[in-house]
């Protein structure tokens, strides 16, 4: 038997509204969830509210691709999935009668039991507010692993926004000197205490020359989370350079003799404008690694709870405010005026 949710809706373009949508039954390998928390994803979501990343021509539209929520019904044929199992979930399947793009602002969702999509479990008795940002901090986690960053490198994170936040939460537990930039003062005070050595804003004189004195010439580690062609084109100015470039007398060393050594640029942001670079002149030494994680995987998700069971990130750190889902549309204004950082939905009683 269909059944009926209330959802977040995007009306038009930087309009938010609320509704109702039709699940789909539930098939022999699909979950039904009761939706408990949803937590918005500030730059995706509203850069998809202005019509940007393939949304304009699909309003209205369910937005959101970070949920946690709870088994209600379990398909035939999905193995191993109890009703009552705690889990975060992705994306969720068509609605009836509605569009959704990724559609998880909803207080019911019909969800794959397996697959790149299949949710991932909570530990058993957990709270579930505790890992409301398992989603997100994987998208995050995932960039900074693969910068393979080591106990003493620099790192610097250009964009303080949710994920670049995120991104410095797990560079610091790295071990990394993390030094952070952004232009907004509240953002560079939740970066130094979540752990960061330095934090920077652009509109200081002579902002590039401050970053290099403060990691000694260049970073290890540069991740470029603001999604602007000017964070971009700066990201690449900050790499560290092999030892010989410091040197006035122009010299040639065995390019081999750095190996795999080299500084890491990950960009962790999606961008609306091109940006153009030259290979030859606008990496500071001969080489480095480009890292453009897209997604995450159910590996990263998995160990974002890991991280949180065990004690090693705490979501409440970032978490701003809490709206309950009659509010949803509050939120998106806040996020939008930047009186928030981060924001929740909470679908109590909406059931």
């Amino acid at each position: 038997m269909n059944r009926t949710a209330n959802v977040v809706l995007f009306e038009e373009i930087n309009k938010v509204g609320l509704g109702t949508a039709v699940l789909n039954n539930c098939g022999p390998e699909e979950l039904v969830l009761e939706t408990l928390y949803t937590a918005i994803s500030p730059g995706t979501e509203l850069r998809m509210l202005g019509g940007h990343y393939g949304a304009a021509g699909k309003f209205p539209y369910i937005p959101g691709y970070n949920s946690i929520g709870k088994v209600v019904s379990v398909g035939e044929k999905a193995e191993g999935w109890r009703v009552g199992d705690l889990v975060s979930a992705r994306n969720t399947a068509p609605f009836a009668n509605a569009t959704a793009l990724w559609g998880s602002h909803s207080s019911l969702q019909v969800v794959p039991a397996t697959g790149t999509d299949r949710p991932v479990r909570l530990p058993v008795d957990a709270n579930p507010l505790d890992y409301v940002l398992t989603e997100l901090a994987s998208i995050s986690l995932r960039g900074a692993e693969a910068a393979n960053p080591k106990p003493g490198e620099t790192a610097i994170v250009i964009g303080q926004g949710l994920i670049g936040s995120l991104s410095v939460a797990w560079l610091v537990a790295h071990g990394c000197r993390v030094i952070v930039a952004d232009l907004e003062p509240a953002r560079l005070e939740r970066a130094l205490r979540n752990g960061a050595a330095y934090a920077v804003s652009p509109a200081e004189p002579n902002f590039v020359a401050r970053l290099l004195n403060l990691c000694n010439g260049g970073a290890d580690i540069v991740v470029e989370a603001s999604g602007t062609s000017a964070g971009a084109n700066t990201a690449f100015k900050l790499l560290r350079k092999k030892p010989q470039n410091y040197a006035k007398e122009y010299t040639v060393e065995p390019i081999l003799f750095y190996g795999a050594n080299w500084p890491r640029l990950v960009f962790q942001a999606n961008y609306l404008e091109p940006f153009p670079w030259q290979p030859d002149g606008c990496l500071p030494g001969e080489a480095a690694t480009f890292i453009t994680p897209r997604d995450r995987g159910t590996e990263e998700r998995q160990r974002v709870i890991e991280h949180i069971r065990a004690g090693r990130f705490n979501c409440h750190h970032f978490i701003d405010k809490i709206y309950p889902w009659q509010e949803a549309p509050a939120a998106y204004a806040a996020l939008r005026e930047r009186s928030v950082l981060s924001a929740v939905i909470d679908w109590k009683g909406a059931h």
